[in-house]
């Protein structure tokens, strides 16, 4: 189910993408990531599952390497809330920028910071 929402959610971001500033030089990807949470509602493990490009308008991967310091940087951004406990395992994403992969807490309709 939370797969089904992130996936309708990535296609409303790619229509917000496709109305970013022209100036904007990189492209975003969302990365999907398979995570698990402790007993006390923290992200435990963090593993990617795809990447997607928004605009494309599908949820097809992409080939995009996602660097090891962009993992550290989502999980470290995603433990900033607590999750229900039950399931244990879900899915969910951030944003990523390669030109910046050492941020996860991207937001396409506030713009690139």
């Amino acid at each position: 189910m939370r797969l089904l929402i992130a996936t309708v959610f990535l296609l409303f971001a790619g229509s917000a993408l496709a109305q970013l500033s022209p100036s904007t030089p990189t492209k975003l990807y969302a990365v999907v990531f398979q995570a698990t949470v402790n007993a006390s509602g923290k992200i435990d493990t963090l593993k990617v599952s795809k990447v997607l490009d928004p605009s494309s308008g599908t949820t097809d991967a992409v080939d995009v390497p996602v660097p090891q310091a962009y993992v550290a940087a989502a999980q470290a951004f995603l433990s900033k809330r607590t999750y229900p406990t039950d399931p244990e395992q879900f899915f969910t994403y951030t944003f990523y920028d390669p030109s910046q992969p050492t941020r996860a807490d991207i937001d396409p309709k506030a713009g690139r910071q």
